[in-house]
This record gives C-alpha cells, structure tokens and sequence, in this order.
C-alpha cells in the first residue's frame, strides 16, 4: 500500500490531478467498517418495510437532451433519471448525483449539474424531493496550452517516453506550430501513425524538431469544461494479437481459452509446484461512464483558487456478451508439495498470471477544441494460492455482472464509493487430496489510459475458494466469492500503479453437508497400484495393497502410512481391534497395527501358500492356499492346526457356528472350529472364491458354473452360467440375489435367483472385471472393471452411473465411506465416488463379506 507522501508524488507523475485528487480522497477513508457496512446493507435489504416518494425535477436542459441524474441507497441500489420522475424508494439516505451531459465531440456543448451532489432522506410513507439544475459549461483553455492541428500532428516521426516520465518527441522540420514551442508551454497532439494514443506534456526544451516534455496535469490544460465518456465496449479479438490459448470463438463476440499455466518453486529439498488451468468461453462486455467537470477559479481565503474537478467514475462489467453468450469459464487448481520426508504442508503466495491484455481502439473525447485520447485496456489474470499440501481440484462457471466506482465532489470535498453485483456461482464439485486452504480466481480488469500514459482502473475478481479440514469426520466448504477494487494505472516503468478495494464479498455455496450427484467424483490418490486388497475402517481410513506394501489413506486421500511387505500384497483383512491382516505371493502373513507398526509376522510359507484369509471370533487367522487350510493366533502368530484335503485351496469362509468352510479345484469342505474335515462335497469351483448367505448357504462358482451348498454339505442346485474367467468371487443381496462379474468373452455381470440359480437379469459392462462385486444399502450394485467404476440398479440391472477408472487389473472389491461414497481400488490409485449408500449389511456384500473382508458371517 503506498503512504500518503508516495501517493502524492506518484500521482503528480501520472498526469491527472482528478485522479490525484479523488484517490487522496479514498485513501483517507479507507475503513474496514465501510466495507463491513457494505456487505451488511446487501444482506439486510430492507424489505417490508413501507417506503415513500421521492420527486427529482430536472431543468435547465434544452429540449430532447436527457439528464443522468443517479440516485444512490446505502444498500449500494442504484437508479437513473433522465427526466422528471416519481421515484418509489425504500426508507432510508439517498444520495442523488447528476452528472454531465453532452456528446464529447469537438466543440459539441455540454451541460452539468451546478450542485454536483445532493443528500435527501426518504421517510416511511413520507415523500422527498430535490431538484437538479442543469447549466450550460463553458469551456477555457490555459494560455499556456497549445492545441496542434492534424498536420502538426502528423509531423510527429518518433516518441521516446523514459522511466521519469519524460517523453523525447522527434518531428520533420519545419512545422511552424512545432517550431513556435516555448518551454512551460503545454503542448497536446491528437492522434497520429507515431503516437495512436495521442500525447500531450510541458514543454521543456525544444530545437524545432525535438522536442522534449514532461508530465502535465489535466487541470493544467482545461480550466473549466467538461469531460464526457459513456461507451459500451465488446470483447471480440478483431486486430489484436492474442496469446497463446486464446481465440476468438467461432460465433459471437466472445474469446475462447484453454491455457495450462505452472508455478514451480524448490529450496532445501522441498519441491512445489502450482498448476493453474483456464478453460471454457469469456464473454464480457463493459459499459463505462467516466465523467469530469472543471469548476471555475474561486476566491478562498483572500486568493485565487481553481477547485479540483468533480469526478464521476462507473463500470460495469458483464459477463455476457450484447449477443446474448454467457460465459463458461472454468479455472481449476492443483497444487503439490514434495520433501525428503514426503508431503508438507506449504504456504503459497497468490500467484497470478497474465493470460490475456486486449488493448481496445482508442476513443477520442474533446473538451472543447481539446482532444483527450482514452485507450481502454482489458487484461484477465488467472492464478491461485493458499495452504496445500498434496492437491486440489475444482473449479466454477460464473454468470452475471458487477461494478462499481466512486465519485468525488469539490464543493463538499467528499469521496463515495459504490458497488454493484448480480452473479451466480456454478461450481464444480471438488475432487479433493489433501488437506487445503486454496483459492482459485480469474480476474478480468478494465482500465483506461489517457494518452497511453495513465488513468483510472475497475478490477473484478471472480474466485472459489475450498477448505478443509480433516477430523475425523472431514468436512469441506466451497466458497464463491468476487472482488471489486478501482484505482490508477500507470505506464511507466518502476511507478506502481494505485488500488483501492470496494468491496470483497464471498459466500459458502457448496460444503460437505450437502449431497453430491451419485456419480459425482468426491476424491482421489494417485500415482501407486491399489489393485491388491482394499478394507475401510470405521474412521474411513482406506488400506489398500500396493506391490509390495500396504497404505493407509484418511479418506482416500493423501498417505497415512506404508508398511513394506517382501512380495506383492494379495489381499487384507481387518480385525475388530484395528489389527490389519495381510498376505503377499510368498506367502507371508503379516499383523499390522493401526498406526502402520508391524505386530508380527510369520515365515513365509511359498508362493501363494495363502491365497486367502478368514477371522475366527475366538481369535484365530485361518488362511487358504496350497493344498492346506491353516491357522494361526491373531495375538502373536504363533501356528494353530492345520487340515490337508489333497487338492488346490482358493479360499475358506467363516459361518454363524464357527464352521470354516473351504473350496477347492473340485469340492467344498466343511471344517470343525478346531481342525479336522467334517463333510466333502463335489462342487467345482475356481481361485474366484466363495459366499455365504445369512443362511448358512454356501455359493461356489467355475468358469461356467455356479452351484448352492447346503449347511449340511449338500448340493442344493447348479447351473451353468457362462462367466469366463474365474477370478472375481459372488456377492450377495439382502434379499439373497446372488452377483457374479464375468470376464470376456462373456463380460457381464449376472444377478441369479438364489432358489434355482436361474438368471434374474445381465448387465453387459464390455471389459475384464476381475474383482468381486459390493452390493449398498440403495439398490445399487458397484463393479469396478479394468475400465471403469459402474452402479447398476439391482431392480432391473440398468446402468445408473460410471466413472472412467484407467487401465488396471485390480482384484480389489470396492468399499464404501462413511459420507456415502464409494471408493475402489485401480493399478493406479484410489477413486471415491459418491454413491448415495453404505455398504449392505447382514449378507455377504462384498469381497471377504464386509467392510473389514473378516471373510465371517455374523
């Protein structure tokens, strides 16, 4: 923020003692309850209350010229008279603001308000009335001002402008105006090849074909007159050069972006980096009024003195185009850190970069026989920062417009601001991870520079902001928010440029409280296998198998723990106590506590000598795998019996009684809790596993055959169902539908009548689907296939939803969060996706049965 002296001085420096005056003025009454009051007027509104009448009566205009007159609430409410008018207005303070009026043509006539400002309240059921009294404006040129011609003009061959200020105008010799230059003159140049925007300067030194000149003020040049600017300007790119990214869209006056910006940043082994992406149409279009009045010279205090001119600056910015396009404009952010250690939390400046600055044709303004050239600049940034420490994604679509701006008065020696706002947030639903607080903006600003050198600025600043904050439970916030600030801009090299804020007004419009769309992506981790093994804990914890380790992941988001393991994981399990129970190719069975520590571990027993595990209630870990069902203590690991049935082990399950059953290439054996084969039953079956309904019945599938045992180990049914290859296990309904995912060439997923094993219905979901299906409470049943993340409704086998989920070959059945996502494991991460349900209970509805995989019927 510049002081008071700075400001002084940097503003004598860009030309223009209205904008001297009217930002000193702003300065002084930079309070944070003003804003505050802003935000609270907007919110309180006022309604029903009964209002009144105010009467506003214009005259001394000639006939057929309108009046703009403003009248302004407290509440920021703005209306325009051009004529008498009845005005139906809330209670309250008003003030009533007539600006002047004329073409801003050369030597066209104009007219102002003698009372620029007026102050009025409106009672409840009272009326009001103030009259605006117009008068002609004459208009005086200092002596000292020397206005050249079009061939003058022409003269100019060169402009040299120096980080001071100074400007070296080179002329071809000869022209009697350029000639006749003395020093302290003030000389102005309209438009020309040399200089587009025009210049004009004092002068300081000249040879009659140099010449040199300094800043000059406005003031300096017009005496008395008025400045007149109302214009709608259009973004459409014609004759500009736009950057890379950004093209005028194929129909309408509106700009397509896609541009991807990166921020990077390393010191001391910590690596971050912030990627910024636009993308989607920017149509704007901005109506500015830009108004100034030179008073003439008056006695104060026993001298002459020429007041400071009474200002009027308004613009507003829409975010639509005249034609009627709107814009779509989506900016997304991603921030991660890296250090030696792994992820950190780290402090991101705002980072802001430039995609856009679109110089609109210049505009010509007299004031009188003056020419003032007025070159509006439109530039967009778009950026990001905040607290990160892994990553964020999300992003929002804006529609409506705002303004603002303020006005200064003379007489009074008083400074008003004001801002208006009427926008609607679309945002794009987070897909969040890492624990953040980070803001994502595009910021169009519209400024305009007289003479190319200097002038007053509007910046809006659209943005959303996400934070988090992760408990347990997580919650999350999404805020829309906008910005509003004005101030001078300056073309000078190492002058900063001035800015004041209006206002910053920001709102919460989506949170964790809200419900997503089913489908909608709700968080990720990537950049690792997760296709070995996946339970959740009560706290949504996620654990996942990942080559040779297992991850612990708060909400499938950034990384808790990695416990290392000698070969790939094959699957997990949990205990009741946290204990996490993994198995890998070598046949190592691990104990894992909750905080990743290892609790023990047996020898390894030989490749795939445990295929899978289940969880006994009194405190047993009986595995499958090889030719042998085995047991060991879930306290210390120590080996219990063990039974050998001759014949390739895929899996064994847990019933009500503590029975463990067993399937193997060809049968299904029911064990006693302690060991020893009480029953065989010829069953064929396959490494794809078994289910057990609540029943006791016991579902084996083959590659071509599913068949029902009994609780006795007896065959209930068979029946042949061609499901290709044999890996993924059945699952089951609450209302006992049992549901087979099948590989190609026959990929589909089968729902089968648990009474005869006849086909209810098939879903085809065209790719290999290896890992177990997982049945919610919500009627929908969830797949997870080398493609993608499927819902099917159970009623009927339609497809309700699918995320794209890669490229993988996971095993790993999905699972599901307490805020009602589901999350699945892929070869390259971890996806969650809102569901609308939990996982069913009191059947087997998933990989393992439940949400731990205890591989027990309770």
């Amino acid at each position: 923020m510049l002081g008071k002296s700075q400001f002084i001085r940097a503003t004598r420096t860009f030309l223009t003692l209205v904008l001297r005056a009217s930002l000193i003025s702003l300065a002084r009454v930079r309070n944070p309850v003003l804003l505050f009051g802003l935000l609270t007027l907007v919110a309180c509104g006022g309604a029903g209350t009964q209002g009144g009448v105010l009467r506003v009566q214009i005259t001394g205009l000639p006939t057929g010229t309108a009046a703009v007159v403003k009248v302004i609430g407290t509440d920021q409410s703005e209306r325009t008279v051009t004529a008498d008018t009845d005005l139906e207005l809330p209670p309250g303070d008003y003030v009533v603001r007539g600006l002047a009026v004329g073409s801003g043509e050369k030597d066209a006539p104009a007219y102002s308000p003698a009372v620029a400002t007026q102050s009025v309240t409106v009672g409840s059921g009272a009326g009001a009335s103030v009259k605006v009294e117009y008068q002609p404006v004459v208009t005086k040129i200092s002596p000292e001002t020397r206005v050249a011609d079009d061939t003058a003009s022409a003269a100019l061959t060169s402009l040299v402008r120096d980080s001071g200020g100074r400007t070296t105008l080179t002329f071809a010799g000869g022209n009697p105006q350029i000639t006749a230059l003395k020093p302290e003159e003030i000389l102005v140049l309209g438009p020309s090849a040399a200089a587009p925007e025009g210049h004009f300067g004092r002068v300081v030194s000249n040879d009659g074909t140099t010449v040199v000149t300094e800043p000059a003020d406005m003031q300096e040049v017009v005496q008395q007159g008025a400045f007149i600017l109302n214009r709608t300007l259009v973004l459409d790119g014609e004759g500009v050069v736009l950057p890379q990214g950004v093209r005028p869209s194929a129909v309408g006056t509106c700009l397509d972006v896609n541009r991807t910006l990166d921020a990077k940043a390393g010191t001391g082994g910590v690596a971050a980096g912030l990627k910024v992406t636009v993308s989607g149409t920017l149509c704007l279009s901005i109506n500015v009024s830009f108004n100034m009045i030179y008073r003439p010279i008056k006695l104060v205090n026993g001298k002459l003195v020429q007041p400071p001119p009474d200002v009027y600056l308004d613009s507003k910015v829409s975010t639509s185009s005249p034609d009627g396009r709107k814009t779509n404009l989506k900016v997304s952010a991603s921030a991660l850190v890296g250090t030696p250690y792994g992820e950190a939390p780290f402090e991101f400046p705002e980072i802001a970069v430039r995609v856009l600055y679109y110089k609109f044709n210049s505009i010509e303004v007299w004031t009188g026989p003056v020419v003032w050239v007025i070159t509006p600049i439109l530039s967009v940034d778009v950026g990001a920062g905040g607290t990160v420490t892994a990553g964020v994604k999300f992003g929002m679509s804006t529609e409506g417009s705002a303004g603002g701006g303020f006005s200064y008065d003379s007489n009074s020696n008083s400074i008003r601001t004001w801002s208006t706002r009427e926008l609607s947030f679309t945002p794009e639903w987070p897909v969040f991870n890492s624990t953040l607080n980070l803001k994502a903006f595009v910021e169009p600003s519209i400024g305009f520079l007289i003479y190319g050198v200097a002038g007053p600025f509007l910046g809006l600043q659209p943005y959303v902001r996400f934070k988090t904050d992760f408990g347990p439970p997580i919650a999350w916030q999404l805020y829309g928010g906008i910005g509003l600030s004005t101030g001078l801009t300056t073309a000078f090299e190492g002058v900063p440029s001035f800015s004041y804020t209006l206002y910053n007004f920001e709102a919460q419009i989506l949170s964790s409280r809200q419900t997503p769309p089913p489908g909608q992506t709700t968080g990720n981790a990537s950049g690792f296998d997760a296709s070995g093994g996946l339970v959740v804990g009560p706290d949504d914890t996620v654990y996942v198998g990942s080559g040779n380790s297992v991850r612990a992941y708060p909400y499938a988001l950034a990384p808790k723990w990695t416990y290392n393991t000698s070969s790939n994981v094959q699957g997990l399990s949990r205990g009741n106590d946290g204990t996490i129970y993994a198995w890998d190719f070598g046949g190592t069975l691990y104990a894992i506590n909750p905080d990743g520590t290892q609790k023990w571990k047996t020898n390894p027993l030989g490749n795939l000598e445990i295929r899978r595990v289940a969880l006994t209630a009194n405190g047993l870990v009986v595995t499958a795998g090889g030719n042998t069902v085995r047991t060991f203590s879930a306290a210390n690991g120590a080996p219990g019996w063990s039974d050998e049935v001759g014949e390739s082990v895929y899996s064994v399950a847990v019933d009500k009684s503590g029975h463990i059953w067993s399937n193997g290439s060809s049968s299904v054996r029911k064990h006693a809790p302690t060991g020893g084969v009480l029953a065989t039953v010829a069953a064929p079956s396959s490494p794809g596993g078994m289910a057990m309904a609540p029943d006791g019945t016991i579902y084996v599938r083959s590659s071509s055959m599913l068949s029902a045992i009994a609780p006795s180990a007896t065959v209930k049914w068979s029946n042949a169902i061609p499901l290709g290859d044999v890996w993924s296990a059945p699952a089951i309904g609450p209302d006992g539908t049992v549901y087979l995912c099948g590989t190609p060439p026959q990929d589909r997923l089968y729902a089968v009548n648990p009474t005869n094993g006849s086909e209810k219905w098939s879903y085809w979901h065209n790719a290999i689907c290896k890992a177990t299906p997982a049945i919610g409470d919500n009627g929908q049943v969830y797949i997870i296939t080398d493609k993608s993340l499927r819902a099917i409704n159970a009623s009927n086998g339609a497809l309700a939803w699918h995320i794209a989920a890669g490229n993988n070959d996971t095993k790993s059945s999905p699972a599901f969060l307490t805020n009602k996502s589901v999350v699945a494991g892929t070869s390259t991460g971890l996806i969650s996706v809102y569901a609308g349900g939990q996982l069913a209970t009191g059947t087997w509805a998933r990989e393992g049965g439940d949400a731990n995989g205890s591989g027990r019927m309770r």
